[in-house]
């Protein structure tokens, strides 16, 4: 029980730097080199900036946000109940989507990219957290994917059978691996976002995986088969990072460097593994952990919005930008602290009314 006492300060650091990696690379990069996107539209257009390209890779912040869910709920939920699990899970999740999407959707319909009926289906689909687009915001395809890994780890509470936690890690990382071995070996490009493999976790499983093996390594012991799995894993993740890569280049039309994701990818799990030992037990961080999910749901199609309003206001881009990054995290801000607490408690009052009962 003495792990559930103890605060991890630098995942929730690192947890808010990925956030901020992927909002200023959307902001930084995507507006305006992908003029098709959602939140290049959004803007209303945005001339090329060719000198912002070193924020190019801020898109792999994602699988930084897999590496610590896979870390964050092999943590949580090993003296959990089946129960308790999916209770955490929906205060968690919940909240920051039903105050998030609606924003989002009506952004959608000021900028002129939906209508209403559009709208409230998108919203609709959002907020009933449907795994298949259409979403108010291209960023929720990560949710489907996250609740995947939840309902395995769900199933394995439900049997009774946590103690199997890791072999479940090493056979998704295994698979997921596999699958990016194969993938380059016989060129099946026509699957590198094949929706139903990333719901699956064959694409992103590595992630998951490394991430509960730095569960492992931290609280059970650190042997040669977890550090194994965990490099053989951090492979498998930095191939899926590869062919995103090509992903990014084909929408761009332009070649896109390997290193520099695959480095700050893996210089990020370094940080995470290394500031697991570190006392940061400041309750600060903890809110600044919290704060990261309503950024990611709020920045792209919002902050995108802002941007474009403030660039036609005469404001410079390169100005534009930090302004719009502060008005998003102060608005993540305001969702994580009194938002999300008030619809926690109507949950409390009615989904989760028999929590009252027992106290």
């Amino acid at each position: 029980m003495a792990q559930h006492k103890t605060t991890f300060g630098g995942v929730d650091i690192l947890r808010f730097l990925a956030a901020v990696m992927v909002m200023f690379y959307h902001y930084g990069f995507w507006v305006w080199a992908f003029p098709n996107g959602v939140s290049a539209r959004a803007t209303g257009g945005i001339a090329a900036h060719p000198e912002m390209g070193f924020v190019g890779s801020g898109w792999v912040g994602v699988q930084v946000f897999f590496v610590i869910s896979g870390f964050v709920i092999a943590f949580s939920a090993e003296n959990s109940t089946p129960l308790k699990f999916f209770e955490a899970r929906v205060r968690r999740l919940a909240p920051a989507v039903w105050v998030c999407a609606p924003i989002s959707a009506i952004v959608l319909l000021l900028v002129g990219l939906s209508w209403p009926t559009d709208a409230v289906v998108r919203l609709a689909r959002t907020a009933l957290f449907v795994p298949f687009e259409p979403w108010v915001d291209s960023v929720y395809w990560t949710l489907g994917i996250e609740i995947a890994f939840y309902a395995i780890v769900w199933i394995l509470l439900r049997l009774g059978r946590f103690d199997l936690m890791e072999a479940v890690a090493v056979v998704i990382g295994l698979v997921s691996t596999l699958f990016w071995c194969l993938y380059f070996a016989f060129g099946w490009t026509d699957l590198a976002e094949t929706r139903w493999l990333q719901l699956t976790l064959v694409h992103h499983g590595a992630f998951f995986a490394v991430g509960v093996l730095l569960w492992l390594m931290r609280f059970k012991a650190l042997t040669m088969p977890r550090l194994g799995f965990c490099l053989l894993f951090l492979a498998g993740g930095a191939m899926q990072i590869v062919s995103s890569v090509d992903v990014h280049s084909i929408k761009v039309e332009a070649a896109m460097p390997y290193a520099p994701p695959i480095i700050v990818f893996l210089a990020a799990v370094a940080l995470m593994a290394w500031s697991l030992r570190l006392d940061l037990s400041w309750r600060g961080w903890r809110r600044i952990g919290l704060m990261t999910y309503p950024l990611y749901l709020l920045h792209d199609v919002v902050g995108a919005a802002m941007l474009g309003a403030l660039i036609r206001a005469g404001v410079p881009y390169l100005i534009s930008i930090p302004i719009v990054g502060a008005a998003m995290i102060a608005a993540s801000w305001l969702v994580a602290a009194e938002a999300e607490p008030r619809i926690r408690l109507l949950l409390d009052h009615t989904l989760f009314r028999y929590r009252l009962k027992a106290a």
